[in-house]
Protein backbone atom coordinates (compact mmCIF):
# COMPACT_ATOMS: atom_id res chain seq x y z
CA UNK A 1 0.00 0.00 0.00
CA UNK A 2 2.57 2.53 -1.13
CA UNK A 3 -0.21 5.01 -1.94
CA UNK A 4 -0.85 5.64 1.75
CA UNK A 5 2.78 6.48 2.47
CA UNK A 6 2.95 8.78 -0.54
CA UNK A 7 -0.23 10.51 0.53
CA UNK A 8 1.01 11.15 4.05
CA UNK A 9 4.26 12.55 2.68
CA UNK A 10 2.44 14.79 0.22
CA UNK A 11 0.12 16.24 2.85
CA UNK A 12 3.05 16.79 5.20
CA UNK A 13 5.09 18.50 2.48
CA UNK A 14 2.24 20.82 1.57
CA UNK A 15 1.78 21.73 5.23
CA UNK A 16 5.48 22.43 5.73
CA UNK A 17 5.69 24.62 2.63
CA UNK A 18 2.65 26.54 3.78
CA UNK A 19 4.33 27.23 7.10
CA UNK A 20 7.56 28.35 5.46
CA UNK A 21 5.83 30.65 3.03
CA UNK A 22 3.77 32.20 5.80
CA UNK A 23 6.81 33.74 7.56
CA UNK A 24 6.38 37.36 6.53
CA UNK A 25 7.32 39.02 9.79
CA UNK A 26 10.45 39.03 11.93
CA UNK A 27 10.83 36.82 14.97
CA UNK A 28 10.41 38.35 18.39
CA UNK A 29 12.31 37.83 21.59
CA UNK A 30 9.50 38.07 24.11
CA UNK A 31 9.63 36.48 27.54
CA UNK A 32 7.34 33.61 26.45
CA UNK A 33 9.67 32.71 23.58
CA UNK A 34 12.70 32.90 25.87
CA UNK A 35 11.07 30.42 28.25
CA UNK A 36 10.31 28.06 25.37
CA UNK A 37 13.91 28.17 24.17
CA UNK A 38 15.23 27.54 27.65
CA UNK A 39 12.94 24.52 28.04
CA UNK A 40 14.03 23.11 24.67
CA UNK A 41 16.94 20.69 25.28
CA UNK A 42 16.68 18.17 22.43
CA UNK A 43 19.10 19.76 19.96
CA UNK A 44 22.66 19.65 18.61
CA UNK A 45 24.74 22.13 20.60
CA UNK A 46 26.84 24.39 18.40
CA UNK A 47 24.38 24.40 15.47
CA UNK A 48 21.49 26.60 14.33
CA UNK A 49 19.11 26.34 11.39
CA UNK A 50 18.47 29.78 9.84
CA UNK A 51 16.23 31.04 7.06
CA UNK A 52 17.71 34.28 5.71
CA UNK A 53 16.17 36.97 3.53
CA UNK A 54 16.25 36.11 -0.13
CA UNK A 55 19.40 37.99 -1.21
CA UNK A 56 21.46 37.66 1.96
CA UNK A 57 24.79 35.87 1.58
CA UNK A 58 25.28 33.38 4.41
CA UNK A 59 29.03 33.88 4.53
CA UNK A 60 28.77 37.62 4.85
CA UNK A 61 25.98 37.28 7.39
CA UNK A 62 28.02 35.07 9.72
CA UNK A 63 30.91 37.60 9.68
CA UNK A 64 28.75 39.64 12.06
CA UNK A 65 29.28 37.00 14.76
CA UNK A 66 33.02 36.60 15.00
CA UNK A 67 32.74 36.56 18.79
CA UNK A 68 31.15 33.09 18.64
CA UNK A 69 32.91 31.97 15.42
CA UNK A 70 29.63 31.55 13.56
CA UNK A 71 30.06 30.10 10.06
CA UNK A 72 28.00 28.33 7.38
CA UNK A 73 28.14 24.54 7.63
CA UNK A 74 25.66 23.42 4.98
CA UNK A 75 22.99 24.86 2.70
CA UNK A 76 19.78 22.97 3.44
CA UNK A 77 17.47 24.46 0.80
CA UNK A 78 18.95 27.04 -1.51
CA UNK A 79 15.61 28.18 -2.96
CA UNK A 80 14.51 29.44 0.47
CA UNK A 81 18.00 30.43 1.62
CA UNK A 82 17.90 27.99 4.54
CA UNK A 83 21.27 27.18 6.11
CA UNK A 84 22.78 25.07 8.84
CA UNK A 85 25.17 27.31 10.77
CA UNK A 86 27.68 26.27 13.39
CA UNK A 87 29.34 28.21 16.20
CA UNK A 88 31.94 27.55 18.86
CA UNK A 89 29.88 26.19 21.73
CA UNK A 90 32.72 26.99 24.13
CA UNK A 91 32.13 30.68 23.41
CA UNK A 92 28.34 30.85 23.83
CA UNK A 93 25.43 29.16 25.51
CA UNK A 94 22.93 27.79 22.95
CA UNK A 95 20.08 30.13 23.87
CA UNK A 96 22.39 33.17 23.79
CA UNK A 97 23.61 32.23 20.32
CA UNK A 98 20.07 31.72 19.06
CA UNK A 99 18.81 35.02 20.45
CA UNK A 100 21.79 36.92 19.05
CA UNK A 101 21.10 35.63 15.54
CA UNK A 102 17.37 36.19 15.96
CA UNK A 103 17.86 39.94 16.55
CA UNK A 104 19.26 40.50 13.05
CA UNK A 105 16.85 41.99 10.50
CA UNK A 106 18.11 39.65 7.77
CA UNK A 107 16.76 36.62 9.65
CA UNK A 108 13.30 35.28 8.87
CA UNK A 109 13.48 32.18 11.06
CA UNK A 110 16.09 30.74 13.38
CA UNK A 111 15.85 27.61 15.46
CA UNK A 112 17.91 24.86 17.05
CA UNK A 113 18.90 21.78 15.04
CA UNK A 114 16.85 19.19 16.90
CA UNK A 115 17.60 15.50 17.24
CA UNK A 116 15.13 13.23 15.47
CA UNK A 117 14.40 9.60 16.29
CA UNK A 118 12.64 6.96 14.25
CA UNK A 119 9.16 6.41 15.57
CA UNK A 120 9.74 2.82 16.47
CA UNK A 121 9.30 1.28 19.88
CA UNK A 122 11.55 -1.71 20.44
CA UNK A 123 10.82 -3.81 23.52
CA UNK A 124 13.56 -5.11 25.79
CA UNK A 125 12.26 -8.69 25.68
CA UNK A 126 15.34 -10.90 25.68
CA UNK A 127 14.40 -12.95 22.60
CA UNK A 128 12.82 -10.17 20.55
CA UNK A 129 15.73 -10.19 18.10
CA UNK A 130 14.56 -13.63 16.98
CA UNK A 131 10.99 -12.49 16.27
CA UNK A 132 11.34 -11.91 12.54
CA UNK A 133 7.56 -11.75 12.26
CA UNK A 134 7.53 -8.53 14.30
CA UNK A 135 10.76 -6.97 12.98
CA UNK A 136 12.62 -8.63 10.12
CA UNK A 137 16.24 -7.53 9.82
CA UNK A 138 17.21 -10.46 7.62
CA UNK A 139 17.75 -12.83 10.52
CA UNK A 140 17.53 -16.55 9.67
CA UNK A 141 18.10 -15.72 6.01
CA UNK A 142 14.93 -13.65 5.80
CA UNK A 143 14.05 -10.64 3.70
CA UNK A 144 14.48 -7.20 5.23
CA UNK A 145 11.13 -5.76 6.36
CA UNK A 146 9.14 -8.92 5.57
CA UNK A 147 7.26 -8.34 8.81
CA UNK A 148 4.16 -6.66 10.26
CA UNK A 149 6.00 -3.42 11.19
CA UNK A 150 5.35 -3.98 14.88
CA UNK A 151 7.91 -1.51 16.37
CA UNK A 152 6.41 1.29 14.26
CA UNK A 153 2.92 0.30 15.42
CA UNK A 154 3.97 0.12 19.07
CA UNK A 155 4.98 3.76 18.87
CA UNK A 156 1.23 4.42 18.49
CA UNK A 157 -0.13 1.91 21.01
CA UNK A 158 0.83 -1.24 22.87
CA UNK A 159 -2.67 -2.40 23.82
CA UNK A 160 -4.45 -2.90 27.10
CA UNK A 161 -7.39 -0.51 27.34
CA UNK A 162 -9.46 1.65 25.01
CA UNK A 163 -9.42 5.43 25.11
CA UNK A 164 -12.57 5.24 27.25
CA UNK A 165 -11.18 2.71 29.73
CA UNK A 166 -12.51 -0.63 28.44
CA UNK A 167 -10.14 -3.52 29.17
CA UNK A 168 -9.51 -5.12 25.77
CA UNK A 169 -9.92 -8.91 25.62
CA UNK A 170 -9.06 -11.33 22.82
CA UNK A 171 -10.56 -14.81 23.13
CA UNK A 172 -8.36 -17.69 22.03
CA UNK A 173 -10.28 -20.89 21.37
CA UNK A 174 -7.76 -23.72 21.43
CA UNK A 175 -6.87 -27.06 23.01
CA UNK A 176 -5.25 -25.82 26.22
CA UNK A 177 -3.21 -23.11 27.93
CA UNK A 178 -0.33 -22.93 30.39
CA UNK A 179 -1.98 -20.45 32.75
CA UNK A 180 1.08 -19.71 34.87
CA UNK A 181 3.41 -18.75 32.04
CA UNK A 182 5.57 -15.84 33.17
CA UNK A 183 5.11 -13.98 29.86
CA UNK A 184 1.34 -14.24 29.40
CA UNK A 185 -1.45 -12.07 30.76
CA UNK A 186 -4.66 -14.11 30.87
CA UNK A 187 -8.15 -12.72 31.44
CA UNK A 188 -9.73 -13.46 34.78
CA UNK A 189 -13.40 -13.37 35.69
CA UNK A 190 -13.26 -11.39 38.91
CA UNK A 191 -17.02 -11.73 39.46
CA UNK A 192 -16.61 -15.46 40.02
CA UNK A 193 -15.40 -17.03 43.29
CA UNK A 194 -13.13 -19.98 42.52
CA UNK A 195 -13.92 -23.47 43.73
CA UNK A 196 -17.30 -22.86 45.40
CA UNK A 197 -19.33 -24.69 42.75
CA UNK A 198 -21.65 -21.67 42.40
CA UNK A 199 -22.37 -19.48 39.38
CA UNK A 200 -21.57 -16.32 41.32
CA UNK A 201 -21.97 -13.88 38.43
CA UNK A 202 -25.06 -15.56 36.99
CA UNK A 203 -23.64 -15.95 33.49
CA UNK A 204 -24.61 -19.63 33.21
CA UNK A 205 -21.10 -20.99 33.85
CA UNK A 206 -19.96 -22.28 37.23
CA UNK A 207 -16.46 -21.35 38.48
CA UNK A 208 -15.35 -19.88 35.14
CA UNK A 209 -12.62 -17.87 36.85
CA UNK A 210 -10.02 -18.47 34.12
CA UNK A 211 -12.31 -19.07 31.17
CA UNK A 212 -14.10 -22.22 30.11
CA UNK A 213 -13.17 -25.83 29.38
CA UNK A 214 -15.86 -27.00 26.98
CA UNK A 215 -14.51 -30.54 26.89
CA UNK A 216 -15.17 -31.04 30.59
CA UNK A 217 -17.92 -28.41 30.93
CA UNK A 218 -16.11 -26.66 33.77
CA UNK A 219 -13.64 -23.89 34.50
CA UNK A 220 -10.57 -26.09 34.93
CA UNK A 221 -8.13 -25.01 32.18
CA UNK A 222 -5.49 -27.57 31.27
CA UNK A 223 -2.17 -27.05 29.52
CA UNK A 224 -1.06 -27.53 25.90
CA UNK A 225 1.71 -26.29 23.63
CA UNK A 226 -0.49 -25.17 20.74
CA UNK A 227 -2.83 -22.89 22.67
CA UNK A 228 0.01 -21.42 24.73
CA UNK A 229 2.00 -20.65 21.57
CA UNK A 230 -0.99 -19.01 19.87
CA UNK A 231 -1.67 -16.93 23.00
CA UNK A 232 1.87 -15.59 23.00
CA UNK A 233 1.53 -14.33 19.43
CA UNK A 234 -1.67 -12.52 20.37
CA UNK A 235 -0.41 -10.99 23.58
CA UNK A 236 2.85 -12.03 25.20
CA UNK A 237 3.74 -9.24 27.63
CA UNK A 238 6.04 -6.75 25.92
CA UNK A 239 8.94 -4.75 27.29
CA UNK A 240 9.19 -6.81 30.48
CA UNK A 241 12.83 -7.82 29.88
CA UNK A 242 11.68 -11.38 29.42
CA UNK A 243 11.14 -13.74 26.51
CA UNK A 244 9.11 -12.41 23.59
CA UNK A 245 6.59 -9.69 22.77
CA UNK A 246 3.12 -10.36 21.39
CA UNK A 247 1.19 -8.16 18.98
CA UNK A 248 -0.44 -6.69 22.10
CA UNK A 249 1.78 -6.08 25.11
CA UNK A 250 -1.02 -5.70 27.64
CA UNK A 251 -4.13 -7.34 26.20
CA UNK A 252 -6.09 -9.84 28.29
CA UNK A 253 -6.32 -13.30 26.71
CA UNK A 254 -9.56 -15.19 27.38
CA UNK A 255 -8.91 -18.93 27.41
CA UNK A 256 -11.56 -21.25 25.95
CA UNK A 257 -10.79 -24.93 25.48
CA UNK A 258 -12.87 -26.13 22.55
CA UNK A 259 -10.94 -26.46 19.30
CA UNK A 260 -11.19 -30.18 18.62
CA UNK A 261 -13.25 -33.33 19.08
CA UNK A 262 -16.53 -32.40 17.36
CA UNK A 263 -18.55 -29.47 16.09
CA UNK A 264 -20.76 -29.28 19.17
CA UNK A 265 -17.64 -28.45 21.19
CA UNK A 266 -16.80 -25.56 18.84
CA UNK A 267 -20.32 -24.11 18.92
CA UNK A 268 -20.33 -24.22 22.72
CA UNK A 269 -16.92 -22.51 22.80
CA UNK A 270 -18.12 -19.64 20.63
CA UNK A 271 -21.22 -19.46 22.79
CA UNK A 272 -19.14 -18.82 25.91
CA UNK A 273 -17.30 -15.93 24.24
CA UNK A 274 -20.50 -14.41 22.88
CA UNK A 275 -22.18 -14.60 26.28
CA UNK A 276 -19.38 -12.65 27.96
CA UNK A 277 -19.51 -9.83 25.38
CA UNK A 278 -23.31 -9.64 25.42
CA UNK A 279 -23.25 -9.25 29.21
CA UNK A 280 -20.66 -6.50 28.86
CA UNK A 281 -22.81 -4.68 26.30
CA UNK A 282 -25.99 -5.06 28.35
CA UNK A 283 -24.45 -3.89 31.64
CA UNK A 284 -22.48 -1.01 30.11
CA UNK A 285 -19.22 -2.69 31.10
CA UNK A 286 -20.08 -3.51 34.69
CA UNK A 287 -19.90 -7.28 34.07
CA UNK A 288 -18.80 -9.67 31.37
CA UNK A 289 -15.81 -8.96 29.14
CA UNK A 290 -15.02 -6.52 26.34
CA UNK A 291 -14.07 -9.26 23.88
CA UNK A 292 -13.23 -7.70 20.50
CA UNK A 293 -11.77 -10.69 18.66
CA UNK A 294 -11.63 -14.48 18.63
CA UNK A 295 -8.86 -16.63 17.22
CA UNK A 296 -9.58 -20.02 15.69
CA UNK A 297 -6.48 -21.94 14.66
CA UNK A 298 -8.42 -25.10 13.85
CA UNK A 299 -10.96 -26.35 11.36
CA UNK A 300 -12.21 -29.05 9.03
CA UNK A 301 -10.19 -29.57 5.84
CA UNK A 302 -12.38 -29.33 2.73
CA UNK A 303 -15.50 -28.75 4.84
CA UNK A 304 -18.51 -27.27 2.99
CA UNK A 305 -20.22 -24.29 4.69
CA UNK A 306 -23.61 -25.70 3.71
CA UNK A 307 -22.92 -28.63 6.04
CA UNK A 308 -21.91 -26.37 8.94
CA UNK A 309 -24.69 -23.76 9.12
CA UNK A 310 -24.50 -23.16 12.87
CA UNK A 311 -20.73 -22.84 12.93
CA UNK A 312 -20.69 -20.35 10.07
CA UNK A 313 -23.66 -18.42 11.45
CA UNK A 314 -21.90 -17.93 14.76
CA UNK A 315 -19.50 -15.45 13.14
CA UNK A 316 -22.42 -13.18 12.36
CA UNK A 317 -23.74 -13.55 15.91
CA UNK A 318 -20.34 -12.66 17.34
CA UNK A 319 -20.01 -9.79 14.90
CA UNK A 320 -23.37 -8.31 15.78
CA UNK A 321 -22.12 -8.06 19.37
CA UNK A 322 -18.93 -6.34 18.19
CA UNK A 323 -16.50 -9.27 17.84
CA UNK A 324 -14.36 -9.97 14.78
CA UNK A 325 -13.08 -13.52 14.28
CA UNK A 326 -9.70 -14.50 12.82
CA UNK A 327 -9.47 -17.99 11.37
CA UNK A 328 -6.54 -20.05 10.09
CA UNK A 329 -7.02 -21.75 6.74
CA UNK A 330 -5.80 -25.25 5.83
CA UNK A 331 -2.15 -26.30 6.06
CA UNK A 332 -2.53 -27.72 2.57
CA UNK A 333 -1.45 -26.10 -0.69
CA UNK A 334 -4.99 -25.98 -2.05
CA UNK A 335 -7.39 -23.40 -3.45
CA UNK A 336 -10.17 -22.98 -0.90
CA UNK A 337 -12.32 -21.35 -3.58
CA UNK A 338 -12.45 -24.79 -5.23
CA UNK A 339 -11.94 -27.26 -2.40
CA UNK A 340 -13.73 -25.36 0.40
CA UNK A 341 -12.74 -25.32 4.07
CA UNK A 342 -14.26 -24.76 7.47
CA UNK A 343 -14.20 -22.14 8.79
CA UNK A 344 -12.35 -20.05 6.18
CA UNK A 345 -14.94 -20.66 3.46
CA UNK A 346 -17.76 -19.41 5.71
CA UNK A 347 -19.30 -16.23 4.34
CA UNK A 348 -19.47 -13.58 7.05
CA UNK A 349 -18.62 -9.90 7.13
CA UNK A 350 -17.10 -10.50 10.54
CA UNK A 351 -14.71 -13.33 9.64
CA UNK A 352 -11.09 -12.68 8.58
CA UNK A 353 -9.52 -15.71 6.88
CA UNK A 354 -5.75 -15.95 7.14
CA UNK A 355 -2.98 -17.82 5.32
CA UNK A 356 0.69 -18.33 6.23
CA UNK A 357 3.55 -16.17 4.95
CA UNK A 358 7.27 -16.74 5.38
CA UNK A 359 10.24 -14.60 6.41
CA UNK A 360 10.87 -13.92 2.71
CA UNK A 361 7.34 -12.56 2.15
CA UNK A 362 6.06 -15.53 0.17
CA UNK A 363 3.13 -17.82 0.84
CA UNK A 364 4.21 -20.90 2.71
CA UNK A 365 4.18 -23.77 0.20
CA UNK A 366 2.06 -25.82 2.58
CA UNK A 367 -0.67 -23.22 3.16
CA UNK A 368 -4.03 -22.85 1.44
CA UNK A 369 -5.15 -19.86 -0.57
CA UNK A 370 -8.25 -18.52 -2.35
CA UNK A 371 -8.95 -15.30 -4.19
CA UNK A 372 -12.46 -14.99 -2.77
CA UNK A 373 -12.23 -16.99 0.46
CA UNK A 374 -8.86 -16.08 2.01
CA UNK A 375 -8.57 -12.43 3.04
CA UNK A 376 -5.03 -11.79 4.18
CA UNK A 377 -1.58 -13.24 4.78
CA UNK A 378 0.35 -13.07 8.06
CA UNK A 379 3.63 -14.51 9.34
CA UNK A 380 3.25 -18.17 10.24
CA UNK A 381 6.55 -19.92 9.49
CA UNK A 382 9.08 -20.55 12.26
CA UNK A 383 7.37 -18.07 14.56
CA UNK A 384 8.84 -17.80 18.05
CA UNK A 385 6.36 -17.68 20.92
CA UNK A 386 5.50 -18.97 24.39
CA UNK A 387 5.21 -22.67 25.31
CA UNK A 388 4.44 -24.48 28.59
CA UNK A 389 6.73 -24.48 31.62
CA UNK A 390 7.85 -20.91 30.91
CA UNK A 391 9.60 -21.95 27.71
CA UNK A 392 9.71 -20.54 24.17
CA UNK A 393 9.92 -22.26 20.80
CA UNK A 394 9.14 -21.83 17.11
CA UNK A 395 6.17 -23.41 15.38
CA UNK A 396 4.95 -23.27 11.79
CA UNK A 397 1.45 -23.22 10.35
CA UNK A 398 -1.54 -21.11 9.56
CA UNK A 399 -2.24 -21.55 13.28
CA UNK A 400 0.60 -19.09 13.88
CA UNK A 401 -0.58 -16.65 11.18
CA UNK A 402 -4.14 -16.22 12.41
CA UNK A 403 -3.32 -14.91 15.94
CA UNK A 404 -1.36 -12.04 14.37
CA UNK A 405 -4.68 -10.87 12.94
CA UNK A 406 -6.68 -11.46 16.12
CA UNK A 407 -4.05 -9.58 18.08
CA UNK A 408 -4.16 -6.72 15.60
CA UNK A 409 -7.90 -6.34 16.10
CA UNK A 410 -7.28 -6.03 19.82
CA UNK A 411 -4.53 -3.47 19.28
CA UNK A 412 -6.79 -1.44 16.99
CA UNK A 413 -9.23 -1.01 19.86
CA UNK A 414 -6.35 0.01 22.12
CA UNK A 415 -5.20 2.64 19.62
CA UNK A 416 -8.58 3.88 18.39
CA UNK A 417 -9.72 7.46 18.82
CA UNK A 418 -12.54 7.84 21.35
CA UNK A 419 -15.00 8.65 18.55
CA UNK A 420 -14.66 5.08 17.33
CA UNK A 421 -15.17 3.59 20.77
CA UNK A 422 -18.24 5.76 21.39
CA UNK A 423 -19.67 4.71 18.05
CA UNK A 424 -19.06 1.06 18.92
CA UNK A 425 -21.11 1.34 22.09
CA UNK A 426 -24.28 1.91 20.09
CA UNK A 427 -23.35 0.16 16.83
CA UNK A 428 -20.78 -2.53 17.70
CA UNK A 429 -21.41 -4.47 14.50
CA UNK A 430 -20.74 -1.46 12.26
CA UNK A 431 -17.50 -0.68 14.09
CA UNK A 432 -16.34 -4.29 13.76
CA UNK A 433 -16.93 -4.24 9.99
CA UNK A 434 -15.17 -0.89 9.67
CA UNK A 435 -12.12 -2.17 11.54
CA UNK A 436 -11.99 -5.24 9.30
CA UNK A 437 -12.13 -2.94 6.27
CA UNK A 438 -9.30 -0.81 7.65
CA UNK A 439 -7.10 -3.86 8.19
CA UNK A 440 -7.67 -5.28 4.72
CA UNK A 441 -6.94 -2.02 2.90
CA UNK A 442 -3.74 -1.52 4.92
CA UNK A 443 -1.82 -4.62 3.86
CA UNK A 444 1.61 -4.61 2.29
CA UNK A 445 0.91 -5.74 -1.26
CA UNK A 446 3.12 -8.68 -2.25
CA UNK A 447 3.73 -9.95 -5.76
CA UNK A 448 3.81 -13.47 -4.30
CA UNK A 449 0.20 -13.15 -3.08
CA UNK A 450 -1.34 -11.39 -6.06
CA UNK A 451 -4.16 -13.48 -7.52
CA UNK A 452 -4.00 -15.91 -4.61
CA UNK A 453 -5.89 -14.11 -1.83
CA UNK A 454 -8.42 -11.29 -1.66
CA UNK A 455 -6.10 -8.46 -0.59
CA UNK A 456 -2.99 -9.75 -2.32
CA UNK A 457 -1.06 -8.69 0.73
CA UNK A 458 0.41 -9.40 4.15
CA UNK A 459 -0.77 -7.83 7.39
CA UNK A 460 0.82 -4.49 8.27
CA UNK A 461 0.15 -3.62 11.90
CA UNK A 462 1.49 -0.07 11.66
CA UNK A 463 -0.59 0.98 8.65
CA UNK A 464 -3.67 -0.53 10.26
CA UNK A 465 -3.23 1.44 13.48
CA UNK A 466 -2.74 4.65 11.52
CA UNK A 467 -6.29 4.22 10.23
CA UNK A 468 -7.81 4.42 13.71
CA UNK A 469 -5.33 6.80 15.36
CA UNK A 470 -7.06 9.86 13.89
CA UNK A 471 -5.10 13.10 13.62
CA UNK A 472 -6.76 14.81 10.64
CA UNK A 473 -7.22 18.58 11.12
CA UNK A 474 -11.02 18.62 11.36
CA UNK A 475 -13.16 20.52 13.81
CA UNK A 476 -16.78 19.86 14.72
CA UNK A 477 -19.18 22.78 14.62
CA UNK A 478 -21.66 22.65 17.48
CA UNK A 479 -23.41 19.63 18.96
CA UNK A 480 -26.49 19.37 16.76
CA UNK A 481 -27.00 16.49 14.34
CA UNK A 482 -27.86 17.66 10.79
CA UNK A 483 -31.01 16.38 9.10
CA UNK A 484 -29.38 15.90 5.70
CA UNK A 485 -26.02 15.35 4.05
CA UNK A 486 -24.46 18.52 2.67
CA UNK A 487 -21.23 19.75 1.12
CA UNK A 488 -20.80 23.52 1.27
CA UNK A 489 -18.90 25.93 -0.93
CA UNK A 490 -15.39 26.47 0.33
CA UNK A 491 -14.54 29.80 1.96
CA UNK A 492 -12.70 31.89 1.02
CA UNK A 493 -13.05 31.27 -2.69
CA UNK A 494 -10.88 32.17 -4.58
CA UNK A 495 -8.24 31.36 -1.96
CA UNK A 496 -4.51 31.53 -1.25
CA UNK A 497 -3.00 29.61 0.39
CA UNK A 498 -5.76 28.00 2.50
CA UNK A 499 -9.51 27.53 2.40
CA UNK A 500 -12.10 25.81 4.57
CA UNK A 501 -14.47 23.09 3.38
CA UNK A 502 -17.55 22.40 5.53
CA UNK A 503 -19.86 19.40 5.39
CA UNK A 504 -22.77 17.82 7.27
CA UNK A 505 -23.31 14.10 7.92
CA UNK A 506 -26.55 12.98 9.61
CA UNK A 507 -25.32 9.40 10.12
CA UNK A 508 -22.03 8.19 11.57
CA UNK A 509 -19.71 6.47 9.14
CA UNK A 510 -16.68 6.70 6.89
CA UNK A 511 -16.21 10.12 5.22
CA UNK A 512 -13.83 10.72 2.33
CA UNK A 513 -13.03 14.06 0.68
CA UNK A 514 -10.61 14.09 -2.26
CA UNK A 515 -9.15 17.01 -4.21
CA UNK A 516 -8.82 16.87 -8.03
CA UNK A 517 -7.33 19.15 -10.66
CA UNK A 518 -9.20 20.37 -13.73
CA UNK A 519 -8.15 17.24 -15.66
CA UNK A 520 -9.71 15.00 -13.05
CA UNK A 521 -6.40 13.82 -11.62
CA UNK A 522 -6.49 13.20 -7.87
CA UNK A 523 -4.26 15.67 -6.01
CA UNK A 524 -4.69 14.47 -2.46
CA UNK A 525 -7.12 12.94 0.04
CA UNK A 526 -8.13 15.62 2.52
CA UNK A 527 -10.37 13.46 4.73
CA UNK A 528 -10.56 9.67 5.02
CA UNK A 529 -11.84 8.61 8.42
CA UNK A 530 -14.81 7.58 10.49
CA UNK A 531 -16.87 10.51 11.76
CA UNK A 532 -19.81 10.69 14.15
CA UNK A 533 -22.94 12.41 12.85
CA UNK A 534 -22.42 16.17 12.92
CA UNK A 535 -21.20 19.28 11.10
CA UNK A 536 -17.50 19.55 10.30
CA UNK A 537 -14.91 21.81 8.72
CA UNK A 538 -11.64 20.67 7.13
CA UNK A 539 -8.88 23.03 6.03
CA UNK A 540 -7.13 22.62 2.69
CA UNK A 541 -3.75 24.19 1.91
CA UNK A 542 -2.99 24.96 -1.73
CA UNK A 543 0.68 25.73 -1.17
CA UNK A 544 2.80 23.98 -3.75
CA UNK A 545 -0.03 23.98 -6.29
CA UNK A 546 -0.36 26.25 -9.32
CA UNK A 547 -3.12 28.81 -9.74
CA UNK A 548 -6.22 27.36 -11.33
CA UNK A 549 -9.50 25.53 -10.88
CA UNK A 550 -9.74 22.54 -8.55
CA UNK A 551 -12.58 20.28 -7.46
CA UNK A 552 -13.41 18.62 -4.15
CA UNK A 553 -15.61 15.53 -3.84
CA UNK A 554 -17.22 14.04 -0.73
CA UNK A 555 -18.26 10.41 -0.27
CA UNK A 556 -20.24 9.58 2.89
CA UNK A 557 -22.42 6.51 2.83
CA UNK A 558 -24.38 6.73 -0.41
CA UNK A 559 -24.03 10.52 -0.51
CA UNK A 560 -21.56 12.03 -2.97
CA UNK A 561 -21.18 15.57 -4.29
CA UNK A 562 -18.59 17.65 -6.14
CA UNK A 563 -17.87 21.38 -5.89
CA UNK A 564 -15.42 23.72 -7.60
CA UNK A 565 -12.86 26.05 -6.02
CA UNK A 566 -10.27 28.45 -7.42
CA UNK A 567 -6.70 28.94 -6.25
CA UNK A 568 -5.19 32.35 -7.11
CA UNK A 569 -1.54 33.20 -6.51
Amino acid sequence: MKFKSTLIFSITLITVLALILSFNSKSTTGQNNLQIYCDDKNYVEGELIVMLDENVDAGQFTNNFEDISLRPKQVLFKDYNIWLLEYDKSKSEPVDALLSVMRRNEVKVVQFNHYITLRQTFPNDTQFANQWNMHNTGQMGGTLDADVDAPEAWDIATGGVTSLGDTVVVAVIDNGFYLTHQDLNFWRNWEEIPGNNIDDDGNGYIDDVNGWNVYNNNGNITSSTHGTHVSGIVGATGNNNLGVAGVNWNVKIMTVQGSSSNEAIVVAAYGYVLKQRLIYNQTNGLRGAFVVATNSSFGVDFGLPSNFPLWCAFYDSLGNAGILSAAATMNINANVDSTSDIPTACTSDFLISVTNTTHTDTKNSGAAYGLTTIDIGAPGTNVLSTTPSNNYSTLTGTSMASPHVAGTVGLMFGAAHSNYILFGRTQPDSLAKLFKHYMLISVDSLASLQGLILTGGRLNLHKTLQKVDTTTNITQNGNGIPHNYALYQNYPNPFNPATKISFDIPNSGLVTIKIYNVLGKEITTLVNEFKNAGSYTAEFYGSGLSSGTYFYRIQAGEFTQVKKMILLK
